[in-house]
């Protein structure tokens, strides 16, 4: 164990924490190195040289940060597979996919209703992509 000792349930709520806060760094980190266009959405780049470089150092120290913690607190890396990682984000993804189905939404109206059945074969065609995403 590191350090400081911690129950279990506070080491594993503590780990998750820690696994979360890194994903989002790296995503910081990824959108400032790379902005893309999607089909969806454009990141403009408005942020200027100086405050890129600035946001980069934040970013390092935070992922130092979370290492000192680990193992300040006996945190293990999680080993994580590919294939279980993937899964993970396919099922996120059908998750949001699944409610955007016009018999999913019940309460807003019928004109949305009917208006989202126009939408229901784009939608279907989205989900059956994102099912070839599980392995």
């Amino acid at each position: 164990m590191g350090i400081a000792d911690l129950s279990k349930t506070h080491a594993r709520i503590l780990g998750t924490l820690l696994f979360v806060l890194e994903q989002k760094v790296e995503h910081i980190e990824q959108i400032i190195k790379q902005p893309e266009e999607n089909a969806s959405y454009v990141i403009e780049q408005d942020i200027n040289e100086s405050e890129i470089h600035q946001l980069m150092n934040n970013c390092k120290e935070l992922k130092k940060k979370i290492g000192i913690v680990a193992e300040k607190f006996g945190i293990k890396k999680r080993r994580i597979h590919q294939y279980h990682y993937i899964n993970a984000i396919q099922s996120q993804m059908w998750e949001h996919i699944s409610d955007a189905f016009s018999d999913k939404l019940n309460g807003y109206g019928e004109q949305l209703k009917t208006d989202a059945k126009q939408v229901d074969p784009f939608v279907q065609e989205l989900s059956e992509i994102i099912n070839q995403l599980k392995l």
